[in-house]
C-alpha cells in the first residue's frame, strides 16, 4: 500500500518494491486494463487515474518491456474512444507510443466454465501478462467494484447485458476463473464510495498493489466500510 499525492511516483515505488517482472521474458505482450466505465475525468471518482498507468509504463520501460497495450471496453451506451480522450489516455498513448485497444470493436472467443459459456474479447487472450488497474469504489448493484468486477470490461457489450440478467455475481466469478490477472494496481486516490459513475469523490490518497483479486476486493470492502 502506498500513500501520498503523486500517483505516478507511488506506482513506481510499489512496483520497485514488488519486482513483479523478475525472470520474465522481455518479449512478452503486456495488457494494461484500467477502469474507464464512462467518459469522466479521474478526479470525479469513476475512472482510473492516467498517472497510475503512466507509472506502470515508466516502470515497465525501465525494466526493458516495450510490448504494451492499454485495453478497455466502456459500459454499454458509452464510447470507449470518448473515454480514452476525456480521461487522458489518448494523450498518454501518444506520449509513449502505446496502442489503445477499444474492445467494443474486437472479435470474441467463447470459453466455458462450469457449464456457463462466456464470450471474451480476443485481444485479451492474446496478451501474455495482464495488469488490472481498477478503482476501489462503490457500485449501485454489487456494493463495491474493484479487481473482480473490472474484468467485465473485457467482454463484448452483448455479454455485459447478459451478465446483468444473470445477477452479476456468479458470471463475474466465473469470468475470473477464465481470465487470469497477473498483477493488480488498485486506484484509491479519490474514488466515489457510493456510485460507479462518480460525482462524490472521497480523498483516500492510496494505491494498493497485489496479485490476488479476492484479497484485493476484500480489502476494498474494508476500505469502503
Amino acid at each position: 500500500i502506498a500513500s501520498g499525492t503523486n500517483p505516478t511516483q507511488m506506482t513506481i515505488d510499489l512496483l520497485n518494491a514488488m519486482k513483479p517482472m523478475q525472470n520474465k521474458s522481455k518479449d512478452i505482450c503486456i495488457g494494461i486494463k484500467p477502469n474507464l466505465v464512462c467518459a469522466s475525468p479521474a478526479d470525479e471518482g469513476a475512472t482510473t487515474h492516467p498517472e497510475i498507468i503512466e507509472g506502470i509504463i515508466l516502470y515497465l520501460h525501465g525494466e526493458g518491456f516495450t510490448n504494451l497495450k492499454i485495453m478497455e471496453g466502456s459500459w454499454v451506451g458509452d464510447s470507449t474512444r470518448r473515454a480514452f480522450k476525456i480521461c487522458g489516455y489518448e494523450a498518454l498513448a501518444k506520449k509513449y507510443s502505446i496502442p489503445l485497444i477499444d474492445l467494443k470493436d474486437d472479435t470474441f472467443i467463447t470459453r466455458s466454465y462450469k457449464g456457463l459459456d462466456i464470450k471474451i474479447c480476443s485481444s485479451v487472450l492474446d496478451v501474455d501478462y495482464l495488469i488490472n488497474v481498477p478503482l476501489i469504489k462503490g457500485h449501485c448493484q454489487t456494493n463495491i467494484t474493484c479487481a473482480l468486477k473490472n474484468l467485465k470490461g473485457l467482454i463484448p457489450d452483448s455479454e455485459k447485458r447478459r451478465f446483468h440478467t444473470l445477477g452479476l455475481h456468479k458470471p463475474i466469478a466465473y469470468l475470473n476463473a477464465l481470465i487470469r490477472q497477473d498483477l493488480i494496481i488498485a486506484d484509491a486516490i479519490c474514488p466515489d464510495p457510493y456510485f460507479e459513475e462518480g460525482g462524490r469523490p472521497k480523498k483516500l490518497n492510496r494505491i494498493i498493489a497485489g496479485s490476488d483479486p479476492v484479497l484485493m476486493d476484500s480489502y476494498a470492502a474494508k476500505v469502503l466500510g
